[in-house]
């Protein structure tokens, strides 16, 4: 892949968010303000109990990228074809079970959870119109993979950034003439039947030697897919304990408005990590493509490097969210989120700062398929963070929630995740740490240590702005002149002339 285009892609991967972040940040205090705190407390329920379903992909979406980049590269188009039948078909079956499933258990869901808002028959439309959403979405999420492992992300992008758009428009005029929850979900399932449809477009542009075909599905693509899938489910396992096990914690054991307290900062922090993700999803493909073509020497380099510039790209965000990220939250939300959402903020971004750096790990235990000890490591972390979440919540609230989820990803982000990666790389583990990790934390605790003394706090959207600014220019010149390789900085600056 061509300089130019794996800049095109990362790019209109991080448009797509800036997009999915710009939105959120007007529609999403428009919701809370129209629907309330326990409807909008209900809506993030039935998404994360139906977002535990999506682990039913057992993992397939991961190997469709593997598995059709690699046939790709080695020009085997009927091998690359015999695993986009095999998926459809196998996605197809779930699809089905998960609709049943969902049909029987909405009629339950009022009571577990005791909701006396809503009667039960509106509540159990809700949830099927989820499910069956969740059904499209694991039936043709082919397409996306399949589109990722063509490296087609520009089309991928587009696509979704003008359904956000029109699907948040939709939201917002429905939400000001007095819809509620069942109106969000009517609109996210028109949005995401019309996606799919877009990239089936795409896909047929540019992969007509992909074709779907039922003589192609057999028990050895089935093996295939399976034996690469199985670890990439079990981590789609523990991903979404980690990912909404906290609200349904606190949805247990507390009042359910406080799950609304608790997902408004998890936002946030999930932004920063998918902005960092944009690039390793771009380079999942080159990785896999790489290995089937026997070129390997370049990834430890890119383990050294993707580390090192993930911390500081993350940085001065880390750092504007951790010291005025409670201002910002009550200039956003309301007064009211301010101090409850703005401690569980600076407790979950310390977690989350080493999970960021160690994501370009995922990516390339994946694209190597040595992704078995990253399944082995998460499940580790999630049933860690469940234990931890359930004992800590009921004694300091959702701040213990947050600190049950911190502690687990500080151990094995630190120790784990980086130590057998080195080990699959043959990279020594310390000279790793020294090389890619000490010097862009102490950066980070000096730069710490100067706003603490500093102690602005921000009570206007300008102010913020202008805060953050000053934040990223100074780190980065900070950062050109002290963390960046040499030949970084010659392209930088011969970008700059130009």
């Amino acid at each position: 892949m061509s300089n130019n285009k794996l800049l095109l892609n990362i790019f209109s991967n991080w448009s797509n968010l800036f997009v999915s972040v710009v939105v959120a940040f007007i529609v999403s205090p428009i919701m809370v303000a129209q629907l309330g705190n326990e409807t909008y407390g209900i809506w993030i329920l039935i998404v994360s109990l139906t977002g535990y379903f999506t682990v039913l992909d057992f993992g397939f979406n991961s190997a469709i990228v593997r598995f059709i980049s690699k046939y790709k590269a080695l020009e085997d188009y009927i091998s690359a074809s015999r695993i986009y039948s095999s998926a459809f078909v196998f996605f197809t079956v779930i699809a089905v079970i998960v609709v049943l499933f969902c049909t029987i258990f909405a009629l339950f869901f009022k009571e577990i959870f005791h909701i006396t808002k809503f009667e039960n028959k509106y509540l159990y439309i809700v949830f099927l119109v989820v499910g069956i959403d969740l059904a499209i979405n694991l039936v043709f999420n082919v397409y996306l993979g399949t589109l990722k492992a063509l490296s087609r992300f520009y089309e991928i992008n587009m696509i979704g950034i003008s359904l956000t758009i029109l699907k948040n428009i939709t939201i917002v005029v429905l939400l000001y003439n007095d819809y509620s929850i069942l109106a969000y979900a009517v609109v996210q399932l028109f949005t995401t039947s019309l996606k799919y449809l877009l990239q089936y477009l795409a896909i047929c542009k540019y992969a007509p030697y992909l074709t779907f075909d039922l003589s192609y599905v057999n028990k050895d693509t089935f093996k295939q897919l399976y034996n690469y899938s199985i670890y990439s489910f079990i981590i789609a396992i523990a991903t979404k304990i980690l990912f909404y096990t906290d609200s349904i914690v606190i949805g247990s054991i507390m009042d359910v408005s406080q799950v609304t307290f608790y997902a408004i900062p998890t936002t946030l922090i999930q932004y920063l990590e998918q902005f960092v993700w944009a690039i390793i999803a771009v380079l999942i493909p080159i990785i896999s493509a790489q290995d089937a073509l026997g070129e390997r020497t370049n990834n430890s380099a890119m383990y050294r490097m993707g580390t090192k510039y993930s911390m500081l790209l993350c940085t001065p965000v880390f750092l504007t969210l951790y010291f005025v990220g409670a201002d910002f939250l009550g200039l956003w939300m309301g007064e009211q989120y301010k101090e409850p959402s703005g401690q569980v903020l600076q407790i979950l971004l310390i977690g989350y700062f080493f999970l960021i750096a160690q994501l370009i790990a995922h990516g390339i235990l994946k694209g190597l398929s040595k992704h078995k000890i990253l399944a082995i490591l998460l499940t580790i972390e999630a049933v860690a963070n469940l234990g931890l979440s359930v004992h800590l919540g009921p004694l300091w609230g959702i701040n213990g929630v947050a600190l049950g989820t911190t502690i687990p990803l500080l151990i094995i982000n630190i120790i784990a995740v980086p130590y057998f990666t080195c080990k699959q790389l043959k990279i020594d583990y310390l000279q790793y740490l020294v090389s890619s990790c000490f010097f862009p934390v102490l950066s980070l605790m000096v730069f710490s240590l100067g706003l603490s003394y500093l102690d602005i706090t921000v009570s206007s959207y300008a102010g913020l702005a202008g805060y953050s600014l000053s934040v990223l220019i100074v780190f980065f010149i900070y950062s050109f002149f002290v963390h960046f390789e040499p030949e970084h900085k010659k392209l930088i600056l011969s970008f700059i002339r130009k």
